[in-house]
């Protein structure tokens, strides 16, 4: 499988690959409208959306949707494969975790 390329200028998925950038609760709540839902990826990265999201209907977030399936594949995981994401969700690079890695 080939390197995925995420569109990084999307206003709805945010990479934040800085400590200098990491976002603080507030702010992220606010980016993804409501109470904040963390998801770690098998390589210590953090994926940050809307708990409710998909109760609340939000639209299908395409470019966190094509990171998750890249990620959680049918071959590896039972379960989860086939999931999506929806509404604004931020990544916050391995590296780039402080506060949030000790949440």
């Amino acid at each position: 499988m080939g390197k995925l390329k995420v569109n990084t200028e999307a206003s709805e998925f945010k990479i934040i690959e800085n400590k200098k950038d990491e976002p603080q609760y507030k702010e992220v709540s606010k980016f993804v409208g409501g109470m904040v839902e963390v998801v770690q990826f098998p390589n210590g990265d953090l994926l940050l959306l809307n708990e409710e999201g998909k109760l609340m209907q939000l639209p299908l977030n395409p470019e966190a949707t094509a990171l998750w399936r890249a990620t959680f594949t049918k071959d590896k995981y039972s379960f989860g494969y086939d999931d999506f994401v929806v509404g604004p969700a931020i990544l916050i690079k391995k590296q780039a975790l402080n506060t949030w890695a000790n949440q």
